[in-house]
């Protein structure tokens, strides 16, 4: 469980950074393009930081 937990706070950290500097390489992705363009760039980034939370703290409440 401690395995997930690590994944989990590197991957919600991950997306958090993303969000804040706006990797090119994330936004050049075929499935990232077809998000955005269903959901615009704002609400795409609302979503970064929503999932990137919610794994940050999972991951936090997982360690023993």
């Amino acid at each position: 469980m401690q395995y997930l937990a690590i994944f989990l706070i590197v991957y919600g950290a991950f997306l958090l950074a993303s969000f804040l500097f706006q990797f090119p390489f994330l936004y050049r992705m075929g499935k990232v393009k077809v998000m955005v363009k269903m959901m615009g760039k704002k609400g795409f980034n609302i979503l970064l930081i929503v999932m990137g939370l919610a794994l940050l703290i999972l991951g936090i409440w997982l360690l023993p």
